[in-house]
């Protein structure tokens, strides 16, 4: 891979595509320390507790329908979101692309007014029930009109321990609406599902949903199949990341 500029990095979080009003995001997992210094011993002693994953963004503040604002105006809320963020290898994020993406809940929605420069806010999220996924990989991020198979990933091998996928509906479709589908396959020829979304493009959502523990084969893409005729614009985003592949 080679070194990256940053522009070319898209965000979603909730179903809102936040890519041209932000500049800068920060993205961790990190551990809680426990404190194991014995009586006596010389020198503070510590291991790893429960891990926590959390991301700052910043943002350009515009009031308008369906951008920053009606995205972030409320944190606080008990309801999970989800956040997926793209990392284009120096051109917009596509297919194969890598990802990393959280369940999250928002805590803070802080802006900044100054004379002369836009105004800016800054967004505090933490994990939420999962650890954050920092193995994705890009199955879909394109609008569509009609059903479509998507471009099919190689990921060289099988692995044994399932694995998570999320979705963004960024565009809704205003009256068609659409099955979408994680599936795999061990030969790219036979493919089966994987994951089925609930989201049916209707909305705009975003979800999360898990194979199991279930081997997930060497080739995978995302399939979406239409209801209705009206050629409605959808933009959807699918990433899936793998588990146990450091292993």
């Amino acid at each position: 891979m080679a070194k990256q500029a940053g522009r070319w990095n898209a965000i979603y979080y909730a179903g809102y595509d936040l890519s041209g009003l932000s500049n800068q995001f920060d993205f961790s997992v990190e551990f809680a320390e426990a404190d194991t210094t014995g009586f006596l011993e010389g020198a503070e002693n510590s291991i790893p507790d429960e891990p926590k994953g959390s991301a700052a963004l910043t943002v350009f503040l515009d009031p308008d329908t369906d951008k920053s604002h009606d995205a972030l105006k409320t944190p606080g809320s008990y309801t999970d979101h989800h956040l997926c963020i793209l990392l284009g290898q120096n051109a917009a994020p596509t297919i194969g692309d890598p990802a990393l993406a959280m369940v999250c809940k928002q805590f803070s929605y802080n802006a900044k007014f100054a004379r002369k420069s836009a105004v800016m806010a800054d967004v505090a999220v933490n994990s939420a029930g999962e650890l954050p996924d920092v193995n994705g990989i890009v199955l879909a991020n394109t609008t569509i009109t009609n059903t479509t198979t998507f471009s099919v990933v190689d990921h060289s091998e099988s692995t044994e321990d399932g694995g998570a996928g999320y979705l963004q509906i960024l565009t809704p479709a205003s009256t068609d609406t659409y099955v979408i589908k994680i599936q795999h396959s061990s030969d790219n020829i036979t493919y089966s599902d994987l994951i089925t979304f609930t989201a049916d493009g209707s909305a705009r959502i975003s979800e999360r949903g898990e194979s199991g523990d279930v081997t997930v084969n060497r080739y995978m893409r995302v399939l979406a199949t239409r209801t209705g005729s009206a050629g409605d614009d959808l933009k959807l985003c699918v990433v899936f990341a793998r588990q146990g592949i450091h292993e």
